[in-house]
């Protein structure tokens, strides 16, 4: 795109591009490409005059359909948090104050909902990991998701109940992996204990499982 002028420049040629775009090429010998969609919305002319200030608006409204609709494309792959598409399009160095723009309109539509990606990620990795709270809590603050909103999501998504029983599962599903290497059952025992931890269970929680499966009091 060639420099804009200060005065006022009239369309000469307008012509498709490609499929998305079109060129609009103007009597300084500047051009624009933009969006069809933006050219629309403009009501753009051959032979309309368009003034420096115009041009300018039209380059700001084809860059932010440009983010637009790279933001959906990602969100159409995966749900994401707020950080995480930010994260994103800064990485395709869009402008900050353009982005928060795009990013307010999702979240305006609840195609950002950092609550909803915390729900559908902590099911996802309860029912594929068995990941306990504490490695959750971790992950979903990793992600940008507030505190309030993890609250809410570890009240929902870890009752009492099934929080022990993901914890004996995955307990169970170690002690399987472990028992061919013949250990000691104290040995066995810490094993589990700590592969729990890791997988963000709590010490009541995994001391629990772990004596749940073995049927013996280790830990004290």
């Amino acid at each position: 795109m060639s420099s804009l002028c200060h005065n006022k420049m009239k369309i000469e040629k307008i012509a498709k591009k490609n499929r998305n775009n079109v060129v609009i090429k103007f009597d300084n010998q500047s051009e624009l490409v933009i969006n069809y969609e933006i050219f629309l919305k403009g009501g753009l002319r051959k032979g309309n005059e368009v003034s420096s200030d115009r041009f300018s608006f039209l380059v700001e409204e084809n860059e932010k359909h440009t983010i637009k609709t790279d933001a959906v494309n990602f969100l159409a792959r995966r749900i994401h948090s707020e950080k995480e598409l930010r994260t994103k399009l800064l990485r395709k160095k869009y402008k900050p104050n353009m982005i928060d723009e795009i990013i307010d309109e999702l979240k305006e539509k609840e195609l950002i909902d950092d609550y909803k990606y915390g729900l559908i990620f902590t099911e996802e990795k309860m029912r594929t990991k068995l990941w306990g709270e504490k490695r959750i809590k971790g992950e979903l603050i990793k992600r940008g998701i507030n505190f309030d909103l993890i609250s809410q999501v570890i009240k929902e998504k870890f009752p009492e109940g099934n929080k022990l029983n993901n914890a004996i599962a995955l307990a169970e599903k170690k002690m399987k992996t472990l028992s061919k290497y013949d250990l000691e059952r104290r040995k066995l025992a810490e094993r589990i204990y700590s592969y729990l931890s890791s997988r963000g269970y709590d010490y009541q929680t995994s001391k629990e499982a772990v004596e749940k499966v073995l049927d013996e009091n280790f830990i004290e």
